[in-house]
């Protein structure tokens, strides 16, 4: 049986997630792991591994953590682990294109989405915030231009309302496995053919920061509640309630006509029941956590406010607090 040594370059969970799939295949060798140095993390600001490089130190696995991925000298160390392909995954840094010349069946990328849409650092989320019903995971041969390979495969995710960026990461893994499964072997023995992306149909999934978490009341329920699926694993979507930020976990689209009530205020208010009005419809929070509390559900949220119709939550921090 003939094996193909390979370098794994990741950093996050995900990508973990990934690498435990390729070792699981004994066709395949890993000679060695690539993943970001160590951060600051926290309110400590300890400096943490990532979840990549925690395994491989816990492994004995071969690790390099350079501060950029330009430098020759680790350029130097990857090639003389003499690998036939590299698999990135959510590495996190550009890797240039003399690394991905070091390898006979190239660097090989896994990306969560149907490229060409959705090139790009978030792919999950951004699917998500654009009301996507479908989305996938692919497998590309990497070119120097991001997320520009050819395709070797895919494999297609059908996206559920009740969908959010936790469960559409899970189904993207179990996709994932299969397509590894089924697709990775025959393309490393020249059995497949990797096909030319249409840049035409390209999109792309901008990084997610804490701007772009905002809630802007103006837009509609719909728009709000696609941005709240999407941030479901940070950064959370927020708001200001009484000074207070306020991250939104879960909400639900309620359609009726709401003409006398502003964007932002208080629209229903009941014992197990919250909707706060929108620029269309309105948005019935089920999940919530205030600042410096717990995650609470609606019902133990409100047990703790005073609330009433025409109460606003704000954009940002309002005057007087």
């Amino acid at each position: 049986m003939k094996q193909f040594p390979f370098i794994f370059a990741g950093s996050s969970d995900f990508s973990l997630d990934c690498l435990k799939l390729l070792i699981k295949n004994p066709q395949l060798k890993l000679k060695a792991i690539i993943s970001q140095p160590d951060r600051l993390k926290g309110r400590g600001l300890k400096k943490q591994s990532s979840a990549v490089a925690g395994f491989a130190l816990s492994k004995d696995i071969p690790l390099f953590r350079p501060k950029t991925s330009q430098s020759i000298d680790f350029l130097n160390k990857i090639q003389e682990q003499n690998c036939n392909f590299s698999f990135v995954c959510a590495y996190g840094q550009i890797l240039p294109l003399h690394y991905l010349k070091l390898f006979p069946k190239g660097s090989l990328n896994l990306h969560l989405s149907l490229l060409p849409r959705w090139r790009g650092a978030a792919p999950v989320q951004r699917a998500l915030m654009a009301g996507d019903q479908k989305t996938g995971v692919c497998l590309q041969v990497m070119a120097e231009k991001l997320d520009a390979g050819d395709i070797i495969a895919d494999r297609k995710i059908t996206i559920k309302e009740e969908d959010n960026a936790k469960t559409l990461f899970e189904k993207s893994l179990k996709e994932t496995e299969a397509l590894l499964e089924e697709k990775l072997i025959p393309y490393l023995e020249g059995r497949i053919q990797p096909q030319p992306q249409d840049s035409s149909q390209a999109t792309y999934a901008n990084k997610v920061d804490k701007k772009s978490a905002q809630i802007v009341w103006t837009e509609s329920a719909l728009k709000l509640n696609n941005k709240i699926r999407a941030l479901y694993l940070g950064p959370q979507a927020f708001c200001f309630l009484k000074g207070k930020r306020l991250k939104i976990y879960h909400s639900q689209v309620i359609n009726h006509s709401l003409s006398d009530f502003s964007p932002g205020e208080v629209c229903h208010i009941e014992k197990e029941q919250l909707n706060i009005a929108c620029g269309s419809g309105a948005l019935s929070l089920l999940e919530v956590q205030k600042e410096g509390k717990k995650r609470q559900g609606i019902e133990e949220f409100l047990r703790g406010q005073t609330l009433k119709l025409k109460d606003t939550f704000y954009e940002k921090q309002a005057d007087g607090f």
